[in-house]
C-alpha cells in the first residue's frame, strides 16, 4: 500500500517523552526560571528545534541570555548518560522495521532533534544502518508543522504523496502530514491520548508502532 514510512522519533520508535519533558523543566531551572511548566505545554512544541522550544516555554521569562543559558543545559543533559539510562526501548522495533524493509518499503526518519543526538541515540537502540533517510533539524530551515521535512523525503525517493505514510505522535506530525497531503498515523505511546489524536482526525491510529499494519 505505501512505498515510504515516515517515522517521527522520540515517542514512536522510543520511549523518551518524559525524559524530554524533565530536560526542558531542568534547562529552566538552569537559567533561573524556577517554575514548573505543566507537561503539555512543553509538549505542545516537541517537533521543533531546541532553541525554538525552549524559547515558547519560557514564555515572557525569555531572554536571549537565559535561553543560551538553557539551551546549553539542555544540550548537556540530552548528550548524557542520564538521558539514556531514563529512556524505554521498544521491544523488538529493530526487528519490524527490518521486517519493513524485506516488503521494499524505504524508511526515512524525520526529527526535529540534533543530528548529533539522533546518531548517538540511534546506536543506542541499535537502530543504525536501517533508515533510508535520516532529517533531522539542521536539514530544514522550516520545522514542523511545516511539512518541508516529509517533501524532502518524497522527494528523495520519488514517490507520491499517496503512497506516503507520516507515522508521529503529537500534533506537529499530523499537521505536517496533512500539509503534505499524505497519509498519517498517529501511535499512543507518546504525547497524544486517544481522545487528542481522534481529534486531529489522523488516517489511522495504533497503540505502538508495532501494531502498524496498513502495509
Amino acid at each position: 500500500m505505501f512505498k515510504l514510512l515516515i517515522f517521527d522519533f522520540d515517542g514512536v520508535l522510543v520511549i523518551s517523552n518524559d525524559a524530554h519533558v524533565e530536560v526542558c523543566r531542568r534547562a529552566l531551572k538552569k537559567a533561573g526560571i524556577d517554575r514548573k511548566v505543566k507537561y503539555d505545554k512543553i509538549t505542545h512544541y516537541f517537533g521543533k528545534p531546541y532553541r525554538d522550544v525552549l524559547r515558547a516555554i519560557m514564555g515572557s521569562d525569555y531572554t536571549p541570555e537565559k535561553l543560551e543559558i538553557a539551551y546549553e543545559e539542555q544540550r548537556r543533559l540530552l548528550y548524557s548518560d542520564w538521558f539514556l539510562e531514563n529512556i524505554e526501548k521498544i521491544d523488538g522495533i529493530g526487528e519490524f522495521l527490518l521486517g519493513l524493509k524485506k516488503k521494499n518499503i524505504m524508511l526515512a526518519l524525520a526529527s526535529g532533534n540534533e543530528r548529533a543526538f539522533l546518531d548517538r541515540v540511534i546506536e543506542f537502540l541499535g537502530l543504525d544502518g536501517i533508515f533510508d533517510l535520516i532529517l533531522s533539524a539542521e536539514d530544514v530551515s522550516r520545522s514542523k508543522p511545516d511539512p518541508e521535512m516529509v517533501y524532502k523525503a518524497m522527494k528523495k525517493f520519488g514517490v507520491k504523496p499517496e503512497e506516503t505514510l507520516f507515522v508521529g505522535d503529537a500534533r506537529n506530525d499530523i499537521l505536517a502530514a496533512k500539509s503534505a497531503g499524505v497519509r498519517s498515523a498517529v501511535v499512543l505511546t507518546g504525547v497524544l491520548s486517544e481522545k487528542e489524536a481522534k481529534e486531529m482526525e489522523p488516517d489511522f491510529i495504533f497503540e505502538t508502532v508495532l501494531d502498524l499494519d496498513v502495509v
